[in-house]
């Protein structure tokens, strides 16, 4: 669509878009977030917009659930209770707002989900509604949530998406195996895919008898291929998308996550891979492949340790198991020396990379990320945090006194109420303050962390030596 056809608000979105795109590029998380929910609220049945806003929400995270905090759950039902409020009295535009408040917090949120499809498909957005329960079934599904899937089953039932909403029900009757309507709901699924199957093809037939046999051919034809389309699942889209332009960024990605959330990661790597090929310079999709291939080992290598544990005996093993460890370092420390060229005013990635390199033993390459990553940031509690590990470098290396100065300068910058960075600083400088025969200075700061939480790592039995 140019420019010239499109209406105000979708010509800014698309700048927002834009915007988002480029400091997502740069790892620039917070503001690429922002442009793209400016984007999404300008026009919020934009699928790329939606999608590429999740994706940014979730590489916040790392890609991964767990990183989200424990306590979360405690913020987000505020928001989903005035989320459900605005639906209620009909504001479903501000519902859908909200849900991406909660969404901001964590981007896997299946509560926030549901209430933001029933949003969306108020709004008249089905195939955002079924997306965002697409992006979060792998969560439900973990959780053995029956009620989730009761409730996307009719979303997809209301969109006429047949095969997902009997996949849905399939799962209630898994996850409940006495649950009544299970097989009653399947069974008239079934039927009403193949009654409407049948009255698409009378009208298909119907309207080729209505004209001459040449134009009848010609219609029929173009009902087919449109009906082809219509039934052509998301990953065969994309496939096909891919095909007719294999410079199509977004295609790789949202097909890439299609893989990710049936946890094909092997999958998701290879279509990554192909789109890498096939945009050399597009820097963002090589980060996600790399993400991609980080997490397929990190897999591997949690695979790996079960089987260290079922068979302590055989040490093929664990064998195995360091040629995996010695891949992901290898390949995390390439990686990140790549971002940190790409992105050398970004402090996240100095301090990513400082973690792996003092992770592989590397202390003298780790320093000086830390030391970067501490110089660069604006952001108190990440500073200390590089501090802190740049402190445990010198200590790995035996210089404890410059050790000592990065922790003191950490506590120097800590703010009142991060009370666990309050407690890592003491404790090391305890830690240093014995290595240096100072046990007066020990004892003051293990007191310090007993004094907020005795049982913080062994610092009950450090006092208990020192008095």
């Amino acid at each position: 669509m140019s420019s010239e056809s499109e209406s105000p608000e979708s010509q800014k979105a698309r700048t927002f878009f834009q915007y988002g795109n480029e400091a997502a590029m740069k790892s620039n998380f917070d503001y690429a977030i922002t442009m793209y929910r400016q984007a999404c609220k300008l026009v919020p049945d934009n699928m790329m917009y939606r999608q590429a806003l999740r994706g940014i929400q979730r590489r916040k995270f790392q890609n991964d659930p767990k990183k989200v905090g424990m306590l979360i759950g405690m913020k987000i039902q505020p928001i989903l209770m005035q989320a459900k409020s605005a639906r209620g009295k009909g504001k479903h535009p501000e519902s859908l707002e909200l849900c991406e408040d909660a969404f901001a917090h964590n981007p896997w949120d299946v509560g926030a989900a549901r209430v933001a499809a029933e949003a969306a498909e108020a709004m008249g957005f089905g195939d955002l509604a079924m997306w965002l329960l697409d992006s979060v079934q792998e969560i439900a599904a973990k959780g053995k949530d029956s009620d989730f899937f009761k409730f996307a089953g009719g979303i997809y039932e209301a969109n006429e998406s047949w095969a997902k909403a009997i996949a849905c029900w399939e799962m209630v009757k898994k996850f409940s195996p006495n649950d009544q309507d299970a097989n009653r709901k399947i069974n008239a699924l079934s039927a009403a895919s193949t009654i409407k199957r049948a009255k698409l093809d009378d009208a298909l037939d119907q309207h080729a008898q209505a004209k001459p046999v040449e134009d009848a051919a010609e219609a029929m034809q173009a009902k087919l291929d449109r009906l082809k389309q219509e039934q052509l699942t998301p990953e065969q889209r994309l496939v096909k998308e891919i095909i007719g332009d294999p410079t199509a960024m977004h295609a790789y990605v949202e097909l890439a996550d299609i893989y990710k959330q049936r946890g094909e990661l092997d999958k998701a790597e290879k279509v990554l891979a192909k789109g890498v090929k096939a945009n050399p310079q597009d820097h963002g999709l090589m980060q996600i492949l790399e993400d991609t291939q980080i997490a397929r080992l990190k897999r591997a290598i949690t695979h790996q340790k079960q089987r260290v544990q079922e068979h302590p005996e055989e040490t093929v093993h664990q064998v195995k198991l360091d040629e995996l460890n010695g891949m992901l370092d290898k390949y995390e420390i390439q990686a990140y020396r790549r971002r940190v060229k790409l992105h050398p005013e970004d402090p996240k990635v100095h301090h990513d990379l400082g973690l792996i390199l003092a992770r592989t033993g590397a202390h003298d390459e780790a320093i000086p990320e830390f030391q970067q990553a501490a110089r660069l940031s604006t952001i108190p509690s990440a500073k200390i945090l590089s501090l802190l590990q740049m402190g445990m470098s010198f200590e790995a290396n035996g210089a404890p006194k410059l050790a000592e100065r990065n922790y003191k300068e950490g506590l120097k910058a800590l703010e009142p109420e991060d009370k666990d960075n309050f407690l890592a600083l003491h404790y090391r400088l305890g830690r240093v303050a014995e290595t240096l025969g100072n046990r007066e200075a020990a004892e003051e700061h293990y007191n310090e962390v007993a004094a907020a939480d005795y049982t913080y790592l062994d610092v009950a039995d450090r006092l208990r030596r020192l008095i």
